[in-house]
């Protein structure tokens, strides 16, 4: 299977090689520079600070009507304190989550890691009302906008904010639209052994004006059933997932994991914006809670998305001028009363760059899921082409 797949994702080199006309291919990418400042607990540890410039470029190339070629490449180059300080911290950034390694560390000392890795790397091709994408891809299953217990392929942890883009699977899928707003999905995700293999299928349909899911499948060593809905109440949007995961090798003298999300999100017409969610993790301590790896790159799986029972967040977000964008967003576990706060200011300095400022702030007590270890800032200039 590895070399077959092999194969497949080295075709794809050379459809980009046999492009000749420019209007067939799509080119576009951004660079950010981000200096972010961590202030530890106890006062008397210095402070560190870090730098990471990181370059994207994304390529797609349309050779025919119903073929995409799409590859996406990121570039990293880090240096400061953490790379001096903490042992193994090249671990914690190269974390390829896929069958295989696209990363490349092109350089890595007591000073600086330099690194780039191929997150998307897949074709596309569409027949009448099939559609089959193989290759590095992003399996998006998720509706809710905070977690996604359906996202049982490519989970993705809210602390990387910085990845807006989230991680691919290495995988093959194949749709089948059975009408204009329902589908069904069915996604093989091949590891090295039958364990750490996942394949999953999913339905979904439009009813009474909601977009509802189901899915059913195999996530590496657990069976998994899930449901996701979006819809409205009123003016107020409403969504919501659930998945089930037990262990197959035994189902029957174990017990599941039940993982759910809820949240709503309203906009006004003076550009506030608020958001609401509730998440429960059966997985999940009520107490003696680990605190939160802040140098963790994304959630396991969906079973990890928290490391607390319950969960509540809220989030807002407005225009001070057309110009400045400032917002907050707050999670808070109801157990052992711990708080994450993350206040942002994102100011559009000219045409496609940006400046932001974002804190991570965590403000619970020990042995508590937002346990205070220190406090962390961020500035990130960012232009777009």
């Amino acid at each position: 299977m590895k070399s077959a797949l092999t194969i497949i994702l080295s075709a794809l080199s050379l459809i980009f090689v046999q492009a000749q006309e420019p209007s067939k291919l799509d080119f576009k990418g951004y660079i950010k520079d981000i200096q972010n400042v961590f202030i530890p607990k106890p006062d008397s540890i210095p402070w560190f600070s870090d730098n990471t410039f990181e370059n994207r470029l994304e390529l797609k190339y349309y050779p025919k009507s119903w073929l995409t070629a799409d590859i996406q490449v990121r570039n990293r180059f880090m240096y400061g304190d953490f790379v001096k300080t903490i042992p193994n911290y090249k671990d914690y950034i190269d974390q390829h989550m896929g069958y295989f390694d696209m990363s490349k560390q092109w350089g890595n000392n007591k000073s600086f890691i330099a690194l780039s890795e191929i997150d998307r790397m897949n074709v596309l091709m569409t027949f009448d009302k099939w559609q089959i994408t193989l290759g590095r891809q992003r399996v998006n299953w998720g509706i809710d906008l905070i977690w996604n217990p359906n996202d049982i392929f490519n989970t993705y942890s809210y602390f990387n904010f910085e990845y807006a883009e989230r991680p691919g699977a290495d995988a093959i899928s194949i749709k089948y639209y059975t009408g204009s707003s329902s589908f069904a999905e069915v996604v093989y995700q091949p590891e090295d052994n039958f364990d750490n293999t996942s394949f999953a299928g999913l339905y979904r349909f439009n009813t009474h004006e909601y977009d509802i899911q189901v899915i059913c499948g195999k996530m590496k060593t657990d069976l998994v059933a899930g449901l996701g809905w979006s819809g409205r109440l009123g003016k107020t949007a409403f969504r919501g997932e659930a998945s089930y995961f037990r262990p197959y090798k035994a189902f029957s003298d174990s017990r599941g994991v039940l993982v759910s999300s809820i949240s709503i999100d309203y906009s006004f017409t003076n550009t506030l914006y608020i958001q609401g969610g509730f998440l429960f993790n059966s997985n999940g301590a009520t107490k003696n809670i680990s605190s939160l790896d802040l140098f963790g790159q994304q959630a396991a799986s969906p079973k990890t998305l928290s490391k607390g029972r319950y969960n509540f967040f809220a989030q807002a977000s407005g225009q001070l001028t057309p110009l400045i964008t400032p917002g907050i967003a707050i999670m808070f576990n109801p157990s052992d009363y711990s708080t994450f706060a993350s206040p942002s200011v994102t100011i559009s300095v000219a045409q496609n760059f940006d400046l932001s400022a974002i804190g991570m702030l965590f403000l619970g007590n020990r042995n508590t899921e937002y346990e205070n270890i220190g406090q962390m800032v961020y500035l990130k200039f960012k232009w777009s082409f």
